[in-house]
């Protein structure tokens, strides 16, 4: 009767364990996503060689090129804008 009642319990203790294991994350089933990094953030001098650049059709000087990339404009003179 004692030897019974240990292998339910055995068997249940196994099952419940089973249970436990299955509920763990596996290769089959999805990861959450996630999020985007952050953009490497720029590295620009400070030197003033001052450039005129557009972005969308609109014209702005930064103080050097390397600034006006990072504010993803493309530069399109080695000049001040409005010169």
């Amino acid at each position: 009767m004692k030897r019974s009642i240990l292998s339910v319990l055995g068997v249940t203790g196994l099952l419940v364990l089973a249970g436990c294991l299955e509920t763990m994350p596996g290769p089959d089933r999805p990861h959450r996503p996630r999020p985007p990094r952050p953009e490497k953030p720029a590295m620009c001098t400070r030197e003033y060689a001052p450039v005129c650049a557009v972005k969308k059709g609109k014209r702005q000087t930064f103080s050097n090129a390397c600034m006006a990339r990072d504010k993803g404009y493309t530069v399109v003179d080695q000049r001040p804008c409005g010169r």
